[in-house]
């Protein structure tokens, strides 16, 4: 261990390495059910010529390399499978550029949410976040990962956020895409290229390349915002209206939360969590809201551009109002119980985390995450309540968040399961819960659910499923990374 660490500081310096055993356990486990392994190291970077260094050292010795920014993906695509270095990016977290004219903002994997959108709003812009996204997340992991943003439904504002990217690939040879492709730099001449390309590496987790630098598009914050709320008795009666309310394109942000994640949303009794898995605090409150709020919740936040504001809010509320009354549904302007949802709903197009209080039920959230089409997602919703029923959950504790994707085209779902226990060691709920959560993906899977993000026990369930791809992409990881060192082990690459 110490030629191990005395190796790696000729190349990092001293004081970048840990591999005292009470440090490398923090980086062995998070709160998934992805089995915990320790590092062998972790070393802490600051240029993109220590990150080439240490990937051809790996190419020598053939030690695993494992990408990691910020440690708050949650699902386990950082802990190393096969042991090896942690490769912490966290100190790489330079805004590098914020290009008002052009719209986008150069970033370092270490840029979290917060830092990122704290420094554009001062500058009247925003980046599109994520719902629930821990604010402390990396902006270049969470986009490389496909975590879908809140403006989603809208082709314009919620796709292609990637623009220009810088990479490390596995044999240590930087590459770039867009204008830097061609050693330009982004804005120049002709504005970021969107250069798909870089798909090539989003959702690899880290298996195909170490990104170190990212364009991200941004905007100008919303010059004025109306906020609507329909209410629905079931999940059933919500598709018909977000359906045609997406087929106009009212709206930017537009989601359904059932009454679990509604409540927590607005528990002002608890906090933000900053740490994973928490500790379960009871909320009269919580409970309170969970029982007198609505079975679902259809929000829809119309925002005014810089340009014909009112004019552009005032003719999406009249086609909203009209669709409404036309099927006959509720339309809102505030919700009973939460008087003050207008002005936390609006907070939360900026800064979306408040859902994450939703920890403090029970301490650990697993959740089911995939892609599904409008049509199917009544009947998938029912297949996880049945397996619920058979585990013995209750079906109430169940928490659910939808998200149209390219005005209605698809829809991303998340259904959550809780769980006081975040080791196995801890007793019977924790074997209940991950039982249920395993066999609940299967059998969503088999109904059509599309787990996009395949972590931990997923790939195999996704993979095992479409052969003629996991047998290009192996073909792809065995050319580009030929020793395997690049986080071995994710995905279909064990």
């Amino acid at each position: 261990m110490s030629d191990l660490k005395s190796n790696l500081e000729k190349i990092v310096g001293k004081g970048s390495v840990l591999v005292d055993e009470v440090r490398l356990n923090e980086y062995s486990g998070d709160q998934s059910f992805v089995a915990p392994r320790k590092p062998d190291a972790v070393v802490f970077v600051d240029t993109v010529e220590q990150i080439q260094a240490l990937i051809r050292h790996a190419n020598k010795t053939l030690i695993p390399i494992i990408p990691y920014s910020s440690g708050k993906n949650l699902h386990g695509a950082t802990i190393p499978d096969q042991g090896g270095i942690i490769l912490n990016l966290s100190n790489m977290n330079r805004i590098i550029e914020i290009d008002e004219e052009n719209w986008f903002a150069v970033i370092e994997p270490g840029v979290t949410y917060r830092q990122l959108q704290d420094t554009l709003l001062k500058k009247g812009f925003r980046v599109m976040v994520p719902f629930g996204c821990v604010p402390e997340r990396s902006v270049l992991s969470s986009y490389l990962e496909r975590d879908p943003v809140l403006a989603a439904p809208s082709f314009e504002h919620g796709n292609s956020l990637i623009l220009d990217t810088e990479l490390v690939l596995p044999d240590g040879e930087l590459f770039r895409t867009g204008n830097w492709a061609s050693g330009g730099r982004p804005g120049a001449p002709n504005g970021p290229i969107r250069n798909t390309l870089s798909r090539l590496w989003t959702g690899s987790q880290g298996t195909l390349g170490v990104l170190t630098k990212m364009v991200v598009q941004i905007e100008p914050v919303p010059q004025a915002q109306k906020f609507f709320f329909i209410p629905f008795p079931t999940l059933a009666d919500a598709v018909e209206p977000l359906q045609r309310i997406q087929r106009k394109e009212i709206g930017t942000e537009c989601f359904l939360l059932n009454n679990f994640n509604l409540a927590a949303l607005f528990t002002d009794t608890w906090d933000i969590p900053n740490r994973f898995p928490v500790e379960s605090i009871p909320s009269p409150d919580f409970e309170q809201l969970r029982r007198l709020a609505p079975s679902w919740v259809l929000t829809v936040c119309i925002n005014g551009p810089l340009r014909r504001t009112e004019e552009k809010i005032s003719y999406e509320v009249e086609a909203l109002e009209q669709l409404c009354d036309i099927l006959n549904v509720e339309l809102l302007e505030s919700l009973p119980h939460i008087p003050a949802a207008q002005t936390t709903m609006r907070a939360e197009m900026l800064r979306p985390w408040s859902i994450l209080k939703k920890f403090n039920y029970k301490g650990t959230v697993h959740d089911l995450s995939f892609k599904a089409p409008l049509k199917k997602i009544a009947a998938l919703e029912k297949t996880l309540l049945d397996q619920a029923l058979k585990k013995n959950y209750p079906l109430d504790d169940i928490g659910m968040y939808l998200l149209p994707l390219e005005r209605g085209r698809g829809l991303h779902c998340e259904f959550d399961l809780h769980c006081r226990q975040s080791t196995p060691s801890d007793g019977a709920e924790w074997e209940q819960v991950k039982a249920l959560w395993l066999q609940a993906s299967a059998e969503l899977i088999n109904c059509g659910a599309y787990f996009d993000r395949p972590y931990g026990a997923w790939a195999h369930m996704v993979y095992a499923r479409a052969g003629n791809y996991t047998q290009m992409l192996r073909k792809l990881k065995s050319e580009t990374d030929p020793n395997n060192i690049l986080n071995p082990g994710k995905l279909c690459f064990t």
